[in-house]
């Protein structure tokens, strides 16, 4: 739970936080960073460094080894501690709720405030989604640092879906809001409102325009969603698609299976309570859609690699 991290945050000084990012920077050569790297690289007194270690240990944010030497490894709370430090120096990220407020196979999402009070949801993924993860540019940095793939594949299950809400919001897509990601870590403008497959009543009609309007600027784009259905739509005063870091260009192999699906889904939803979804619209409109795959492995390369 993000409490206990949070919690652990609170704990740490300056120093802790420092040794913190030596032993990240570390795993590129180390899956277990020894103790040894760790004192010289930190250029603090051995025993302030091992006061540190043992602290992070102790808060359960790296894991330890101890033949054939000593060394140390993040843990996944130590990933969220450094992705959280850093959203709270860029003023992103202030508070984040106790408990969350939505969990999904590969990510789990928390209500949170930035230090205006402005509401925000801060996605934490913690699986690698992202068709990308296939790709040579992805093969060839997960290659090098083999031990380090988990890491990688949830980055760019982050970075994929900040892209998409990125090129979607500003295209005039009923998205949340990209505000940041870092590491494996989204923040985007929190939706107040209600899941799709939980919607009592409402304007039916209005939900399918929206819908549709949104779709129709992915494709445009050359963005092709990859897993919508009534769990990814959520109703407010408008209606908005979410949970992106599965899309897929509409130049991979694969682009017209999943956009089909996709169509399925939420077809099937809407014709059970009487309403039309003219999903054949986005089959055609799917024709004259970009090269976004070749666009975001461009981006890629900038920001992960």
């Amino acid at each position: 739970m993000i409490k206990s991290v949070v919690e652990a945050y609170s704990r740490l000084a300056k120093r802790d936080l420092r040794i913190l990012r030596i032993i990240e920077a570390g795993h590129r050569r180390y899956e277990f960073v020894p103790q040894k790297l760790v004192e010289r690289w930190a250029r603090y007194r051995k025993e302030e460094v091992r006061d540190s270690v043992k602290r992070l240990h102790y808060l359960g944010l790296l894991r330890r080894n101890l033949s054939p030497y000593l060394g140390w490894k993040i843990t996944a709370a130590g990933y969220d501690v450094l992705a959280l430090h850093t959203l709270r120096i860029r003023k992103k990220v202030a508070k984040l709720s106790p408990t969350p407020v939505g969990v999904g196979k590969e990510s789990v999402v928390y209500a949170g405030e930035s230090p205006s009070g402005f509401k925000v949801a801060v996605k934490f993924h913690r699986g690698g989604v992202s068709v990308f993860r296939y790709e040579e540019a992805f093969s060839a940095k997960v290659r090098r640092y083999q031990h380090l793939r988990q890491v990688y594949e949830t980055r760019l299950s982050a970075l994929a879906e900040f892209y998409a809400l990125e090129k979607v919001f500003e295209a005039g897509g009923l998205v949340p809001e990209p505000l940041a990601y870092n590491r494996h870590v989204v923040v985007m403008r929190f939706i107040d409102g209600v899941e799709l497959y939980r919607l009592d009543s409402g304007d039916l009609e209005q939900v399918v325009q929206d819908l549709l309007e949104t779709l129709h600027v992915a494709l445009r784009l050359g963005i092709v969603h990859g897993d919508l259905s009534p769990f990814n739509v959520i109703v407010s005063n408008r209606t908005y698609v979410i949970d992106w870091p599965q899309w897929i260009p509409l130049g991979h192999p694969s682009a017209e299976t999943y956009l089909r699906r996709d169509v399925s889904n939420i077809a099937e939803y809407f014709r059970e309570r009487g309403v039309e979804f003219p999903g054949d619209e986005l089959l055609k409109a799917a024709k004259g859609g970009n090269d976004s795959g070749r666009r975001f492995l461009e981006y890629l390369k900038k920001s992960l690699l």
